[in-house]
């Protein structure tokens, strides 16, 4: 039987970012996380689910999402986000420092920013719940799930863009087992938004690998 997928948004961005995928997986079971950034948080229960994270959603789900899963599909996604002595293609801590300086006073107008930066047209932040909204930038600032990736005990596959203005390529080859690994020339931040066909029949490809 087909795992049931667990879908996991990243910031500033809620369920909702995952349905032009989902919408194209209608014989799959499965759920959504929301963090909550934008209303009533979302947190359901998936027994050994095909974890499908996007951006920020990998590093959250591999903190937050009891195993065992049957697989995760990584996109746009990274374990550790900024950089260390162990990581120096992480982006610089200043960058989250500075966007969470301007959290108190301007919610809204950071998370619309960093939206308008992934690649999303004139974004509404109107409904935005400021204070998960910078619970989880300050957990993103330090967060590093590096081990708890490498210690998987299921399949990997990480999908990433080659013109990502957020996670550079130099961190997803830094992120991933080369063999776990596809760069998608030209694409940006955005592959369940800007590449829902082709990221539905990877879903697919992946669940039917995990069948087999």
């Amino acid at each position: 039987m087909t795992a049931p997928l667990l879908a996991v948004h990243g910031w500033g961005f809620n369920a909702g970012f995952w349905m032009p995928v989902l919408d194209r997986l209608p014989d799959f079971r499965g759920d959504c996380i929301d963090m909550g950034f934008y209303g009533t948080p979302k947190r359901p229960k998936v027994p050994r689910p095909l974890v499908l994270a996007h951006s920020m959603g990998l590093a959250w789900a591999l903190a937050n999402i009891p195993r065992p899963w049957a697989g995760v599909l990584a996109v746009n996604a990274f374990p550790r986000f900024t950089r260390s002595p162990t990581f120096v293609d992480g982006v610089p801590p200043r960058l989250v420092e500075r966007m969470l300086a301007r959290c108190d006073e301007a919610p809204q107008q950071v998370a619309a920013d960093f939206l308008a930066r992934c690649g999303v047209e004139s974004p509404d932040t109107s409904g935005i719940d400021a204070a998960p909204l910078k619970d989880e930038l300050a957990w993103l600032a330090k967060c590093d799930e590096r081990t708890a990736l490498r210690m998987l005990p299921c399949p990997v596959l990480a999908l990433a863009g080659t013109n990502d203005p957020i996670v550079p390529q130099a961190m997803s080859l830094a992120s991933f087992a080369p063999e776990t690994l596809t760069l998608v020339e030209g694409a940006g931040h955005l592959l369940p938004l800007t590449h829902p066909d082709w990221l539905a029949t990877q879903v697919r490809l992946f669940a039917a690998r995990l069948e087999a």
